[in-house]
């Protein structure tokens, strides 16, 4: 844990004579100008710092001195007029920046903060003119008051200097102030060209007028500008999470185009064995969206959490993946880990596994008597219970509650309904063209129903998995089906995260402006099972068929109405 540390010098001949390593001038410094010592901790001069930088006496800083004034640093500290600090090299030290590349570097060694060495701590971040951080760095020696053990962005000091408006630090080496996390991900070679374009695909920029500077005008009469760019992306706008902000402290997660192939590759082929298919934009999406964190991780934090979660709220289980943590890549917001290999989880490949009964009107005979068992069950039909209707045209499709609806045959006694959970695969034309059992992968579920409200029902459900020959219970529970809404279709809303993909929090506020049983659209139905877990019966991972059962012990000649069946993967189905 970084501790804010007191800086206590040692007298100046002990504190700088014998432990200043890049220089041994600062004698001749001392006996040539003009000062006074207030205490044992800081010497003062009585002049600026540009005339104290100017003086022939500090012949060794002149090469940096002579490349600041080129960069015009003194007169805007005139123009600012305010106390400042000035980090300084001295010539055998000193590299010549590239011309492209000198007012950035200038502007890397001042910032507007007056830095006295006894309020400098460990980990403190200083902004420099040129927006960006430099990382104050202060270890057991440096407290207690031996200069050179005090670092900005790693570079030690050896010579501290208190003029009349500010203070200059001299250092073993110029400032290196790393990348951005915007500059990188701009910069990353062909090798990591998907993640850079998903990275940048919503980005844009725009004329900032307010801020740039008219320079003249051109032969049609338009205004020429100096300008100014603001830079947008709507993915991280939303976040409030600007890759540009030196303020930003955060992690990000690098992927090779190898390792998305190979991870997509692997998805493909983990889903076809399911049966099933997901939209390949969705798992590019999730690549992206859990390649960002607020926070900015250690290796150690690798070891010591299970999870991290991105600013998109995605889960990022450690132990499942593959990454370089003995690597990292520092940045001057943040820092950056190599994924050396990454699987899409679980509960990425399954949003949420959901089918109807009705769909029994689109089986034969020998589908109806392989899907589906009845106990004391008669005039089975399938019917629309609610008409097809979607809280916003055009965005949201159209979504009917279709029952299959039954009445016991022998009113004195219970009856029992099995079901198979099957697909139905449409062609072309939207006609059902096969039936085929839904296979459900290892794992754990939460598991919701829905009927309708008032069937006056006290029912046993049973969820069990189908091995071969083998039915294997997985669970069993009550639930009572009376007037409340909470088993009522599928517009139970007692739970959260219930509703269809992209179906979120911030979603429902705008819609059930438009309409207000906007919270009632398409959920999983009411709770059965909290969490159930589909073990791995065969060893080798492969998705099974289950079996939903439905008891009623009660005589009764209510009417049976059932909707839908739901199971949605966990945080631990990963």
């Amino acid at each position: 844990m970084s501790m804010k540390k007191s800086i206590v010098f040692l007298s100046l001949a002990l504190g700088i004579l014998t432990l200043c390593s890049c220089s041994d001038t600062w004698n001749d410094h001392y006996n040539q100008i003009t000062t006074e010592i207030s205490n044992d901790q800081l010497v003062m001069v009585d002049v600026t710092s540009e005339e104290w930088l100017s003086d022939p006496a500090q012949s060794d800083l002149s090469l940096m001195y002579q490349f600041l004034v080129k960069q015009n640093v003194f007169s805007r500290l005139k123009e600012k007029g305010q106390l400042h600090s000035i980090l300084m090299v001295v010539n055998d030290n000193f590299v010549q920046p590239e011309e492209e590349k000198a007012e950035f570097v200038a502007n890397s060694h001042v910032t507007d903060i007056s830095l006295s060495p006894s309020n400098l701590y460990d980990g403190e971040r200083v902004l420099m003119w040129h927006n960006k951080f430099v990382t104050v760095g202060v270890d057991s020696l440096g407290a207690i008051g031996q200069l050179n053990h005090i670092t900005f962005n790693g570079s030690p000091a050896c010579e501290v200097v208190k003029t009349l408006d500010g203070y200059i630090y001299v250092l073993d080496a110029m400032i290196e102030t790393p990348t951005s996390l915007s500059d990188y991900i701009n910069n990353l070679p062909d090798e990591y060209s998907m993640f850079r374009e998903m990275v940048l695909a919503s980005g844009g920029k725009q004329f900032d007028k307010a801020n740039s500077k008219p320079i003249g005008v051109d032969n049609t009469g338009n205004t020429i500008y100096d300008t100014v760019w603001i830079y947008t992306n709507d993915f991280f706008d939303a976040k409030n999470f600007s890759l540009n902000s030196e303020s930003l402290t955060a992690t990000m997660l690098l992927f090779s185009n190898d390792v998305i192939n190979e991870a997509l590759t692997e998805a493909k082929t983990t889903l076809a064995a399911w049966d099933m298919e997901r939209d390949e934009e969705i798992l590019r999406r999730w690549l992206l969206e859990v390649a960002f964190f607020n926070k900015q991780y250690s290796s150690e934090d690798f070891e010591s959490n299970s999870d991290f979660i991105s600013i998109y709220d995605r889960q990022w289980r450690i132990a499942e993946q593959d990454v370089d943590t003995e690597n990292p890549i520092p940045v001057s917001n943040g820092i950056i880990y190599n994924v050396q290999k990454v699987r899409i989880p679980n509960n990425v490949l399954m949003y949420r596994l959901k089918d109807y009964y009705y769909t029994w009107e689109f089986c034969s005979d020998v589908e109806k008597a392989l899907y589906y068992q009845f106990t004391n069950i008669k005039d089975i039909s399938a019917s629309t219970a609610v008409a097809g209707w979607t809280p916003e045209v055009g965005v949201w499709p159209m979504h009917e509650n279709r029952v299959l609806q039954c009445y016991p045959d022998d009113k004195t006694l219970g009856f029992t309904i099995v079901l198979e959970p099957f697909k139905c695969i449409k062609d072309a034309d939207g006609n059902v063209s096969e039936i085929r059992p839904w296979l459900i992968p290892p794992g754990t579920y939460r598991f919701a129903m829905g009927f309708t409200q008032n069937m006056g029902y006290d029912l046993d459900v049973t969820l069990s998995v189908i091995n071969g020959p083998d039915i294997v219970e997985l669970g069993k529970t009550s639930i009572t089906i009376d007037s409340s809404t909470k088993f009522h279709y599928d517009r139970g809303t007692t739970l959260s995260d219930t509703w269809p993909e992209g179906y979120d929090k911030d979603e429902r506020t705008r819609l059930l402006a438009l309409n207000s049983k906007a919270n009632n659209y398409d959920t999983d139905g009411g709770l059965v099972f909290e969490e159930i877990e589909i073990p791995d019966l065969t060893g080798t991972g492969a998705a099974l068929p289950v079996q939903i059962r439905i008891d009623n012990n009660t005589p009764s000649s209510s009417k049976v109405t059932l909707n839908h069946w739901c199971l949605r993967p966990t945080s631990n189905n990963y």
